[in-house]
């Protein structure tokens, strides 16, 4: 296959929605949907991270590139459309996820249609899991990009431009005379300085807010860090993109010239750091530190973090750097539960990290998740309990989702637990599509429902 030197790749992230409810999927860890706020707009909604590092790869290498955020720009199926027949573009690069995968598929078909030409290549973790599956079935899918694809997309486009060999190409699954082929897995990317920063310019950048706990808005999501050294099963990135749990980290002084751009030259009021978990090397958050205030960079700031890996010199160091607000994921207040699915988090620890985070006046966001295996309805009160003990200044909370590609999945799936009628279901926000052992799905649903009722969620 080969297409004109001069074609368009168009890096999407596509319209989702569900009745009224509006659907979160790149940039997110665990894709769902929610209710629009005001004037009809997601009032939490991630940046496209992934899609947004490939098309500034692309750029920064001669290809011509246009990042296309549906969602952020709110755009329905007929204004898509719309864009994309002035766009035209010979490549769509389009990120999907479980319970997205059938909207997505439903508007690759029309765009196929529309646009006979154009070549489709999928990305996201569902895409990855499935590759084979997905090329053998979906005659409008012509390319899986696997993981961590930002190179893996740059070296397709030239092949696609110079008709270089396929099977050359790490990370990629295509179809070759009918026969679907899956290269071997592309080693995520050692030196995340090499990248250049996420492109930011297509889209409209003030619309992605993660806004909790009070963050100031507008705020810029930023990743200092890539991956996780932890091992809970339930956690889709480590599993499904990045196939490993290395934890990369950027150079602190990059990290800060990005944040220093971003102050100066745009209107954002905070910055929040949502990689994966921001803490998980001391020296890295010590370093950033170092240079914020070396760059004397006033944007209050948050991160997503473990509460057992911090102590009160490095929360002192980080409030003084401009610490704003902190995410903990607790997910359960059971030994048991955490045990089972090897969040293996000393409680107590964390309780008392809690309380020396807000004794320093930073801001605390809990997130929580339940019916994870060996939950009951005593192990939720314990839960609520935790809550109402530490008394965040805000918190989440999801139903499990065993996402294909985790561990979680393959346990219920061997264990015949998995009751879920389709792909659509895996939206934790509303449904659980397995059984605990002890509690039915109806059972989980209405104990999250009793819950989030309990906390005003």
């Amino acid at each position: 296959m080969r297409l004109k030197t001069d074609f368009n790749t168009l890096l999407v992230n596509l319209p989702w929605s569900s009745g009224s409810r509006l659907g979160v999927r790149a940039g997110s860890r665990w894709p769902f949907t929610l209710e629009p706020g005001r004037e009809g707009r997601l009032e939490y909604l991630p940046f496209p991270f992934f899609l947004a590092y490939a098309a500034s790869l692309l750029k920064a290498n001669g290809c011509r590139a246009v990042l296309l955020d549906a969602i952020a720009e709110g755009l329905s199926f007929a204004q898509l459309f719309e864009r994309l027949q002035g766009l035209g573009p010979g490549l769509a690069v389009i990120e999907t996820s479980t319970p997205s995968f059938e909207n997505d598929l439903a508007i690759i078909q029309e765009i196929r249609r529309r646009h006979p030409g154009v070549v489709v290549a999928l990305c996201g973790p569902h895409a990855s899991v499935f590759a084979r599956e997905i090329l053998r079935d979906k005659p409008g899918v012509d390319f899986v990009l696997l993981g961590e694809y930002e190179y893996t997309l740059l070296d397709l486009c030239r092949a696609l431009r110079a008709g270089g060999e396929l099977k050359k190409i790490p990370g990629l699954a295509y179809r070759q005379e009918g026969v679907v082929r899956v290269n071997q897995r592309r080693k995520t990317i050692h030196d995340l300085d090499e990248l250049p920063w996420p492109e930011r310019g297509d889209v409209p950048i003030y619309r992605y807010n993660d806004g909790f706990a009070g963050i100031p808005v507008p705020n810029v999501q930023m990743w200092s860090s890539r991956g996780c050294p932890f091992r809970c099963s339930y956690c889709l990135w480590p599993q499904t993109i990045y196939g490993e749990h290395r934890y990369r980290t950027r150079g602190a002084d990059k990290v800060a010239e990005e944040m220093q751009y971003l102050a100066e030259n745009f209107k954002f009021r905070a910055i929040y750091f949502d990689d994966d978990i921001f803490n998980a090397d001391r020296r890295h958050v010590l370093g950033i530190c170092r240079q914020i205030q070396k760059r004397k960079i006033k944007l209050p700031w948050g991160a997503m973090a473990r509460a057992e890996l911090m102590d009160k010199e490095l929360l002192r160091t980080m409030r003084a750097a401009g610490l704003f607000a902190v995410k903990y994921g607790i997910e359960s207040a059971n030994k048991q539960v955490l045990a089972r699915c090897r969040k293996a988090m000393d409680l107590e620890k964390a309780r008392g990290i809690i309380k020396a985070t807000k004794d320093l006046g930073i801001k605390v966001h809990l997130t929580f998740c339940l019916g994870l295996p060996g939950e009951t309805a005593a192990s939720v009160e314990e839960t609520a309990a935790f809550v109402r003990e530490t008394q965040p200044d805000s918190l989440q909370c999801s139903l499990a989702v065993p996402f294909p590609g985790t561990e979680l999945f393959d346990s219920l799936k061997k264990k015949k637990q998995l009751l879920a009628g389709s792909w659509s279901d895996y939206d934790g926000s509303r449904r659980c599509v397995f059984r605990t052992g002890e509690l039915s799905p109806q059972e989980l649903e209405e104990l999250h429902r009793a819950f989030s009722h309990s906390f005003n969620l």
